[in-house]
């Protein structure tokens, strides 16, 4: 509906500027949204020949590149939209979850640590930091989080669930 009628009106946008960074950028955003990987990344590399420092095509190319399981390319271009606009939080918690995928443990955290000094509240960020840490064995630091989600978001059940298994390990290693 709506996004076969934004793409449409990127394209009439395109055949009068053809060099528009945002309008390819956007164009590759509403191809994604469609599950059109592959011409969306066309759009944010176009985007990238036009402007090199295009912070929004550099982040979704990152996040196209991740689906397509293309894992340090996807870093790559995390790394490059954090080098472009450090206080992007979506890149940071981005690249903390790609990172830890990796097994990337110390620098998933930085990332997660710098999500949360931009956006204290951010839940998912919390939550994954706790995870990591919890995976790394220091159960104090993951209890820590998952508190913290918890007074964010008292419903939260993954925060919830997640506690529960720490103050389980805690019990134990006592």
């Amino acid at each position: 509906g709506r996004t076969e009628e934004a793409i449409e009106h990127y394209l009439q946008a395109l055949r009068i500027k053809p060099d528009g960074e945002k309008v390819q950028t956007n164009l590759g955003n509403a191809l994604y949204k469609q599950g059109r990987t592959e011409e969306a990344m066309e759009n944010y590399l176009l985007a990238l020949r036009i402007k090199p420092d295009c912070v929004d095509a550099h982040y979704n190319l990152g996040n196209a590149l991740k689906k397509q399981g293309r894992i340090e390319e996807a870093i790559k271009h995390y790394l490059r939209t954090l080098r472009i606009k450090p206080d992007f939080v979506d890149a940071h918690y981005n690249l903390g979850n790609t990172l830890s995928k990796q097994g990337r443990t110390e620098e998933a955290i930085e990332h997660y640590l710098q999500a949360l000094l931009i956006k204290p509240d951010f839940v998912e960020a919390h939550i994954n930091l706790g995870v990591v840490l919890f995976q790394k064995g220091n159960i104090e630091e993951a209890i820590a989080q998952f508190r913290e989600v918890l007074r964010i978001n008292p419903d939260d059940i993954h925060a919830k669930n997640n506690l529960i298994k720490a103050l389980m390990m805690q019990q134990q290693n006592q």
